[in-house]
C-alpha cells in the first residue's frame, strides 16, 4: 500500500532519490533513508537511467476532467451545506440522486447518481447517517432527568443489597 503524502511530497523524495543515484548509493541503501520499499527505488532508478530528473517527476493522473469547474464546485459546496428543502427540493436529506437532480438543475450538467459520491469524497465531504431520534426527544427534559433522577437511580444500584 503507498504512503500518504501528496505529489509535490512524493516529487521531493524522487528528486532526493536522484541525488543519491548520482552518487552511486545502492537501492537497499536509498530505501532504508527514504523509508520506501527496495523495489520502488529500483522502479525510480530504472526510470532515472531511461528519461533523467524528468522521468521522476508526477504526471497529472489520467482520466476525463470533470464537467463542473472549480468555480461550479464552491457553489455546489455552498449549496450543500443547505437542507434540500432550502434548495427547493421536497425532501429533509440529501441523497445521490438529488444531488445529481441539483447539479443538472443549477449547472445543466448531468452526472450518474452513482458517481456523486466519488465527486463528493474529492470535493471533501463525507458520507453522513442521520442520527435516530425519537420525534418526542426533548433535550432540556432529557438533561432535567439525567440531573434530577439518574443520580438516585445510580445510589440504588450502587448500594448494598439490604
Amino acid at each position: 500500500m503507498r504512503k500518504k503524502g501528496t505529489r509535490q511530497e512524493w516529487d521531493r523524495v524522487r528528486s532526493i532519490a536522484a541525488n543519491m543515484f548520482e552518487q552511486d548509493r545502492e537501492p537497499a541503501e536509498i530505501a532504508k533513508d527514504l523509508g520506501v520499499d527496495d523495489q520502488t527505488v529500483r522502479a525510480w532508478r530504472r526510470a532515472y537511467r531511461k528519461g533523467g530528473r524528468d522521468a521522476l517527476v508526477s504526471r497529472k493522473p489520467p482520466g476525463r476532467p470533470s464537467r463542473l469547474n472549480e468555480a461550479q464546485r464552491k457553489t455546489l459546496a455552498g449549496l450543500l451545506l443547505k437542507t434540500p428543502r432550502e434548495c427547493g427540493f421536497d425532501k429533509y436529506l440529501w441523497t445521490q440522486q438529488l444531488i445529481a437532480d441539483l447539479i443538472e438543475r443549477e449547472f445543466q450538467v448531468k452526472y450518474h447518481h452513482d458517481h456523486i459520491g466519488v465527486m463528493l469524497k474529492d470535493m471533501g465531504f463525507s458520507h453522513q447517517k442521520p442520527q435516530r431520534r425519537a420525534r418526542e426527544h426533548d433535550p432540556v427534559k432529557v438533561a432535567a432527568w439525567r440531573a434530577e433522577f439518574w443520580p438516585e437511580l445510580l445510589k440504588k444500584v450502587s448500594s448494598p443489597a439490604e
